[in-house]
């Protein structure tokens, strides 16, 4: 089980390539995973022939691997209740087939079958093996919506080869959180016949290149105390670093066992992004890890001081065993201004060291390099290296999401959680990190291959997605309901985002806007997130019902279950 880092039962609206790159990477946006092995004679999987590129289908084809359940299934005609998680592979979310997701108890509710379709170029389901510049040409986000009308319209479907089931003859809802909330939107946008009603969760809709606002809804959810300490270790990281002095650079670092880390933005970066755990929290969770560090802060929780030896006696690298240590510097009577800047960098640097860094870069398991495969291994925060380990992983496995930052370089969607311009409010990551920091990795990870390059490269910009898509400015949508979590990082980029040009896009009948109280990333994609937050439980009912409502317009009045 790989740690959950800044990005597994259950995970954020994010699944294994979570963790994989909270040392260097910005964090993907993804639908939470809920691993389950869903058995029986109701469902299977199956793979279906698609166009490597569907602008030239002369390249062939590649097999594309979906999974589909008919446990509440009415029979042909019925509504199709279809899902992909996106940017990673689809394994991991299996126990979406079942009525503990908002997926199932929409199958549930209207008589579905329930159909998930991985993502090209994840898992199974690549046209290559070898993910280098040019063999990722064809990943691209107009082949990736195609892939999806082209399935609905054309696959034989094991549980109903009448056809009876494709979605020109039967109502298809199309249900995805985050990327793949995105997905949602643009298919209503450029291919809107594809499904009849649409579902977009924690969707960042618009491309942003220096996406600092990512962190604006973390500082106004997470304990005050905790964001106002961490936001004085942000502005102490900046004073050091633009100091000069080597020497009380090499002892902030070595404070935070980041010693060996080369370069001070991978340093800064690595300790000032740690904010964006908040994304993976769901409203169950309780005392998440998140909270845990918050109060290590502040010292009221003991750090636990012997993780470093638990990771190394573990045979499941990240996988956290509980402390039997009970040390580490501890203050009471905390309050809402926090314990201030000695205290708390004491104690983050105490926690980051003993906590955070120990199998960080281990659980990658790149074994044969000395520079990651220790449990304090530092190799991992290494960005400006070629030959990191990570860097030339050209496998479709890799475990730290090449793919998810090659769309970031290519279309490019940006999303660079990094920090505003100097003389704004200051926000998590120091001001002293570049606002190019993760643009010049584009070039590294993706070198120019003959005539192949990334599309930031060749002068593409984050202005051409929002010009195709429309961005948070999308309208005149049929049957497209949006849902955001008002505590949801990614919120700042979504149609509800505070910073959006005219306000947060209202609500309408045939586009209902839901900002979900206290909820974060995906939160109403899990029932259980309901049982620790009564607006969820009372949001998901009313979804259900607008469902329910555009599913009885189906023209053909076939989705029998519904009526």
């Amino acid at each position: 089980m790989r740690k959950s880092g800044v990005s597994q039962l259950f995970f954020s609206c994010l699944a294994l390539l979570q963790s994989g790159a909270e040392a260097f990477l910005p964090k993907p946006p993804l639908p939470p995973p809920f691993r389950m092995l869903v058995v029986g004679p109701n469902g299977g999987n199956g793979s279906f022939e698609q166009y490597v590129d569907h602008a030239n289908p002369s390249l062939g084809t590649f097999s594309q691997k979906y999974w589909w359940n008919t446990t509440y299934w009415a029979g042909p005609g019925s509504p199709i209740v279809f899902f992909t998680p996106g940017e990673t592979e689809a394994a991991p979310y299996m126990g979406w087939f079942t009525n503990r997701t908002l997926l199932g108890q929409y199958a549930q509710a209207f008589g579905g079958a329930m159909i998930m379709l991985e993502h090209r170029y994840y898992g199974d389901s690549s046209p290559y093996s070898v993910l280098d510049t040019q063999n990722l040409t064809h990943l691209t986000l107009d082949n990736s919506i195609k892939d999806l009308g082209h399935f609905t319209r054309t696959v034989k479907l094991p549980f109903d080869e009448s056809e009876a089931s494709n979605s020109q003859n039967a109502p298809w809802i199309f249900l995805g959180g985050s990327y793949a909330g995105n997905l949602v939107a643009w298919t209503q946008k450029l291919d809107p016949d594809a499904f009849w009603a649409y579902h977009s969760s924690s969707a960042p809709v618009e491309a942003i290149y220096n996406f600092w606002q990512y962190f604006i809804p973390i500082q106004r959810g997470m304990p005050q105390n905790c964001s106002k300490d961490l936001l004085l270790i942000s502005e102490h990281l900046d004073n050091v670093i633009e100091s000069k002095n080597e020497t009380a650079i090499h002892e902030l670092k070595d404070m935070f066992g980041l010693a060996d880390v080369e370069y001070h933005d991978d340093f800064a970066v690595a300790v000032g992004g740690i904010p964006a755990k908040w994304q993976g929290i769901q409203r169950y969770t309780n005392y998440s890890e998140f909270y845990q560090m918050c109060d290590s802060i502040q010292g009221v929780r003991p750090v636990n001081m012997g993780a470093a030896a638990e990771h190394s006696n573990s045979s499941t690298i990240g996988e956290k065993q509980p402390s039997t240590v009970n040390e580490g510097v501890h203050w009471s009577n905390v309050s809402a201004d926090g314990v201030g800047l000695e205290k708390a960098l004491k104690n983050f640097a105490l926690w980051y060291k003993h906590e955070e860094l120990p199998g960080l870069c281990k659980q990658y398991e790149y074994d044969d390099d000395p520079d990651w495969n220790d449990t304090l291994s530092t190799g991992c925060y290494d960005t400006h290296n070629a030959t990191n380990a990570a860097m030339i992983d050209y496998r479709v496995d890799n475990p730290v999401n090449r793919q998810w930052f090659w769309m970031l370089c290519n279309e490019p969607f940006g999303y660079w959680m990094l920090n505003p311009p100097r003389g704004q409010e200051r926000s998590y990551v120091p001001f002293s990190v570049g606002e190019h920091y993760y643009q010049v990795q584009c070039d590294i990870y993706f070198p120019q291959q003959g005539n192949y390059t990334h599309g930031s490269a060749a002068g593409k910009t984050v202005d051409l997605v929002n010009a195709l898509t429309e961005g948070w400015n999308l309208k005149n949508t049929t049957r497209l309901l949006w849902v955001n979590g008002e505590h949801d990082p990614w919120r700042s980029a979504s149609v509800s985002s505070e910073i959006r040009p005219g306000g947060p896009m209202p609500s309408t009948p045939e586009a209902p806007v839901f900002v979900l109280p206290e909820a974060i990333h995906c939160n109403e994609l899990l029932m259980r997130n309901a049982d620790a937050n009564e607006a969820i439980r009372t949001a998901q009912i009313e979804m259900i019902g607008i469902m329910k409502k555009w599913l009885a317009d189906w023209p053909s009045k076939q989705a029998s279950a519904v009526a």
